[in-house]
């Protein structure tokens, strides 16, 4: 129904049967409810898409930083009942009990996939530097089956997130984003630009600090003793203690807040380990579900010296909470839908549609801390030719500035003379050149000086203001008067939080620091995006970044899971990080293969740690973006040993021929809102066993991927899900699905399915992304159900994508008939190829059966 003037209704029920609602008004776009303690909308955005909005005393945000491309819409039903009122869409109802005051949504068959809990919408007055603020929160139900993913990058090895609780600040190797993907077929946007809590532990437990004995030993260390052996720890970090106890049995959430970075997550409850994590850098909490007995129980907890931690807990429950103590309102989006990508797409047509990156960029990465000057640079470039191991990019890290001072983005010419000379040779050498830079120049700098003088930085800090428009713009100015105009190609923009949670307590230009806590990196990404965009329109902005905020992925940015440590249980964390960052509408993301902390100079002969780079390698090919980074390291692989460097060239062999189905993919994203590195909930949402998998995932539609994260395996096991039969890439050989099976793990093979009904285009053998052309293309068909694939095409490193200047060619195969069909071409752009050959190969009985082809851009159908 549209509503062309707002209706004012007034109720007609009596006060007593529902007594804390007023009166509600339906507007053209949305229904306000007037209630004692604020005024609801409900707010539907788009048939899928439904925001709920609760404000008091006229305090709401200025400006939407998150859902930029709302669109005017007026297409809903409304209805009205004693008991209820309802908006309805196409996809949704939205249902308001109007004695509970909680919202249910539905789908259009009446299934209800979310509800509130009733008496758990709270809007609670507060302040933050003297500006007027609410503690928020809202409780939902949450059934035992869900399972709960999203809300950013996390180090705490969480998998899904049902019953767990979290804070979400940004810091170095943690990304927060309040979007959380249900199981149950729904996403909520906690509509929040502060600090977040999810599923807060409010029952803290009292702790006291243990003087440790000076025992004159190696670094005065102390011991504890725990069921999984003792552990010690040093005169640098404090050692706390606890007793708290529990009405009954069953599992309970603990939360530990060191309140800054540390070095180590320790709690043992009754002499268990439940929380046991070290890094040289880890995020300030951490949780943990654990199964307790009724009564009194004992606890310890170890910290940084100079931290001081609280612990608390709260009962396991049905439910999901948010919480916000700095907000300006209650704000939060239901999206729902027949698929995860359709939930994601409708979010991301809110929120922005991701740009396309160039080709260059889904070819390796070749990165360390650091190299020391130009030459190195060109050099290393030359030699990764010399032993043909493929590589696209290499990448500057910090201290390229000299004298200059911190964080100035400039070279210093004594290592890095003629900037635009050895840029040069590189791209001569067909590769592109990154380059680190930071948010925190030396304020004593030449440009440091400037931007103090111009009011830059967020007073008494380090950090550049980039809440100020002007900062954006001025910094733009420096990068692309000092690096860009020198040919620089890529952005790597590190300790964007900013580093670490440094916005707390401080004003800014907006305001209160406590009130955009999370969107810095939003705005860090925004002013380089636009800076570049204007610049060069003929250059895609390629930006790889340590921090990110909902809406971030319109400026098109790469995230990388920070300073991580070298270690399998790191690895293993990192693949459980990177699936549920997946989830929150963020498509391009890595890691340092081989982790940033590394065991130094044993590194390069350590077999323990040469196969966890091996492994982790393998598993980087499979990742949206492919690059090996570490602190202190020469990361070449050469330098590891002949069987390590063979086995990486194997890998990056198998990269660069995947690069026309990845780079397809990556259209599919920027068009349709697609998600190509898919935990397994994406595609398989009605089989719990292959949701449950928190080690393995979809590259795209036809690639199982399932690393291999144990030292010494010789086999793993892989689900294979019911949905479809699947081929084993490496041998061939079919395996029907709904089973686990044990695949060996030779040192040189990660594993790796196709699903029965695949079509995927394989490239040359290439050195670098653009060494040959796309005009000959093997297209591989898996055969045994219907199958589809789009490839696409364009000029590679530009924006007249954005005009139609790209081709898609669609592909189709007939199971029953046996009948591939390649659609007419449709488009065209500088370059394209009026004929060119495919080698279909389709797979019989674990063999090829091949026929040439020639295509001119008609409908052709080949019968195998």
């Amino acid at each position: 129904m549209n509503f062309r003037i707002a209706v004012l209704l007034f109720l007609c029920f009596p006060i007593t049967s529902i007594p804390q609602e007023r009166v509600y008004e339906l507007k053209k776009d949305r229904l306000s409810i007037n209630l004692e303690d604020g005024v609801l909308e409900i707010i539907p955005f788009s048939p899928n898409a439904v925001r709920v909005q609760m404000e008091m005393g006229g305090i709401k945000e200025k400006e939407e930083l998150i859902l930029v491309n709302q669109q005017p819409f007026s297409d809903f039903q409304f209805s009205h009942e004693e008991d209820q009122l309802q908006i309805s869409t196409d996809s949704m109802l939205v249902t308001y009990n109007r004695k509970e005051r909680t919202l249910n949504f539905s789908d259009v068959n009446g299934e209800i996939f979310l509800s509130e809990k009733p008496g758990s919408r709270i809007m609670k007055p507060n302040s933050v530097m003297g500006e007027p603020a609410f503690l928020v929160e809202q409780t939902f139900h949450s059934p035992e089956d869900e399972f709960l993913f999203g809300l950013g990058q996390f180090q705490d090895g969480h998998y899904n997130l049902r019953n767990i609780s979290r804070k979400l600040i940004q810091v170095n190797s943690q990304i927060a984003i309040p979007f959380l993907y249900s199981s149950k077929g729904y996403g909520i946007l906690w509509h929040q630009y502060g600090l977040t809590e999810y599923n807060p532990a409010d029952n803290e437990i009292s702790l006291v600090r243990e003087e440790n004995a000076d025992s004159g030993g190696e670094k005065d260390l102390v011991e504890i003793t725990t069921t999984s052996g003792t552990q010690k720890i040093s005169r640098e970090e404090a050692l706390y203690s606890g007793k708290f106890s529990v009405d009954e049995d069953g599992d309970y959430i603990f939360m530990l807040d060191l309140g800054d970075m540390d070095s180590r997550h320790l709690v043992v409850i009754d002499d268990s380990a439940i929380i046991d994590h070290s890094n040289l850098w880890l995020p300030p909490a951490a949780s943990k579900s654990v199964h307790l007995k009724a009564g009194e129980h004992s606890v310890q907890v170890v910290s940084k010296s100079s931290n001081t931690p609280k612990l608390s807990w709260k009962k396991a429950d049905n439910t999901t909470t948010f919480r916000s103590p700095h907000a300006k309102s209650l704000d939060y989006v239901v999206f729902n839908g027949n698929s995860a990508d359709e939930v994601i797409g409708s979010y991301r047509e809110l929120s922005g549609n991701t740009p396309m990156l160039p080709l260059w960029a889904y070819g390796f990465w070749q990165c360390r801390e650091r190299y020391t000057s130009a030459s190195d640079l060109v050099e290393t470039v030359k030699e990764f030719r010399r032993r043909e191991l493929p590589m696209d990019v290499i990448v500057q890290d910090w201290q390229y500035w000299g004298d200059r001072g911190w964080g100035v983005p400039q070279f210093d010419e004594t290592n890095y003379p003629n900037p635009s000379g050895f840029i040069q040779e590189i791209h001569d050498l067909n590769a592109h050149l990154t380059i680190s830079i930071w948010s925190n120049p030396d304020k004593n700098s030449e440009i440091g000086k400037e931007y103090v003088e111009k009011g830059l930085f967020i007073p008494e800090t380090k950090w550049l203001d980039y809440f100020n428009p002007e900062t954006g713009r001025r910094y733009w100015q420096t990068l692309n008067e000092n690096l860009f105009t020198h040919g620089i190609d890529g952005w790597w923009m590190d300790a964007t939080e900013p580093e670490n949670d440094a916005l707390t307590g401080e004003i800014t230009h907006r305001g209160p620091g406590e009130f955009y806590r999370l969107t810095y990196p939003l705005f860090v990404s925004e002013s380089v995006y636009e800076g570049q965009r204007r610049a060069n329109p003929e250059k895609r902005v390629t930006i790889l970044t340590r921090s990110a905020f909902a809406g971030q992925h319109r400026y098109g940015t790469i995230n990388w899971s920070g300073d991580i440590g070298g270690t399998w249980e790191e690895y293993q964390r990192q693949i459980v990080a990177g699936l549920n960052y997946s989830l929150t509408g963020m498509p391009f993301w890595t890691t340092d293969i081989g982790g940033f902390f590394r065991p130094g100079a044993s590194q390069y002969t350590d077999e323990n740690y040469r196969e966890l780079l091996t492994r982790w390698f393998q598993w980087g090919t499979f990742n949206t973006i492919f690059r090996v980074h570490g602190y202190q390291s020469e990361t070449e692989p050469w330098k590891f040993g002949e069987e390590v460097e063979s086995n990486m060239r194997k890998m990056l062999d198998l990269r660069y021929r995947l690069l026309p189905y990845i780079y397809s993919g990556s259209w599919h994203i920027s068009k349709n809102g697609y998600t190509m590195m898919r935990p397994m909930v994406m595609d398989f949402q009605d089989d719990a066993e292959a949701v449950n998998q928190s080690m393995q995932y979809m590259l795209g539609d036809s690639f199982l991927v399932a690393p291999v994260t144990e030292f010494g395996a010789v086999e793993r096991p892989v689900y294979l899900p019911k949905s479809s039969d699947w081929f084993d890439f490496w041998s061939n050989k079919k395996f029907t699905g709904g089973q686990t099976i044990s695949r060996t793990t030779p040192i040189d093979i990660i594993p790796l399915f196709i699903k029965a009904g695949s079509i995927i285009p394989i490239g040359p053998e290439v050195q670098y992304s653009e060494e040959k052309d796309w005009k000959e293309l093997e297209i591989r068909i898996y055969p045994g159900a219907e199958a589809t694939f789009t490839l696409y095409e364009d000029e590679n490193d530009n924006y007249n994508y954005e005009e139609g200047a790209y081709s898609e060619i669609n592909f189709l195969w007939n199971e029953n008939e046996k009948m591939l069909t390649i659609e007419e071409r449709e488009g065209d752009f500088e370059g394209m190829f009026q004929k060119r050959s495919f080698n279909i190969s389709l797979l019989k009985d674990g063999e090829w059966i091949n026929k040439q082809i020639e295509y001119n851009g008609n409908k052709v159908e080949v019968k195998i």
